[in-house]
């Protein structure tokens, strides 16, 4: 997630480091949907009065391969927009919202990439955009050895010390997020949805 800073990524051979995912524990399996989850032992959620909530990433170039009608940066720009809106919304409510660090508040941070997952276990090892994903499904196309994946990430850290409270990572199979997507429109609906599942991973509501 802290290779993904902005709207947009244009290199395609985003490295990141697997073993910063080892934490993490497969908490829910569905078809073509794995859910992890990481819960700092010390994290009480009671400990905190509200939660600073970050742009959302979405690590994508504007292009014509997202969905039929493809995507522009307008696009891009116009779903990452509704897509904070909806998660400042979803925060007040369950939360409490605050827009500066403070003690006892939280910072919330997410993303949505195409990863290339190294072996069975779940050790994302590069980062692609999310159209790299669709057209591994329609092509087949492997990358490394893997097929790549789309990958929703959720992170809650103490928003003074940085310390990692909770982290929930939603990850789809490229046939599924094929078969689920055919348009920015729904991609939009759909990440929204992801996005609520990771944040609720991360923060232990579910």
């Amino acid at each position: 997630m802290v290779a993904c800073a902005g709207i947009t990524q244009q290199d395609p051979n985003e490295y990141i480091n697997a073993a910063d995912y080892d934490r993490l524990k497969l908490v829910s399996t569905q078809p073509g949907v794995k859910i992890y989850r990481y819960l700092n032992p010390e994290f009480k959620r009671s400990d905190y009065r509200a939660v600073m909530v970050d742009p959302i990433v979405l690590y994508q170039a504007a292009e014509k391969d997202l969905g039929k009608t493809g995507i522009s940066e307008e696009t891009i720009y116009r779903i990452r927009n509704t897509m904070d809106i909806s998660m400042r919304q979803l925060v007040r409510k369950q939360f409490g919202i605050s827009y500066k660090p403070g003690q006892r508040v939280a910072r919330l941070s997410t993303a949505i990439t195409g990863v290339i997952v190294e072996g069975g276990a779940f050790r994302p090892k590069q980062l692609v955009p999310i159209s790299t994903v669709l057209k591994a499904a329609g092509k087949g196309t492997y990358i490394g050895g893997s097929q790549p994946q789309l990958m929703v990430e959720a992170k809650l850290l103490d928003s003074v010390s940085g310390k990692l409270l909770g982290e929930g990572v939603y990850l789809v199979s490229s046939e599924q997020f094929r078969r689920e997507v055919d348009s920015p429109e729904k991609f939009q609906a759909l990440a929204s949805q992801w996005v609520k599942t990771a944040i609720g991973v991360a923060s232990g509501l579910r």
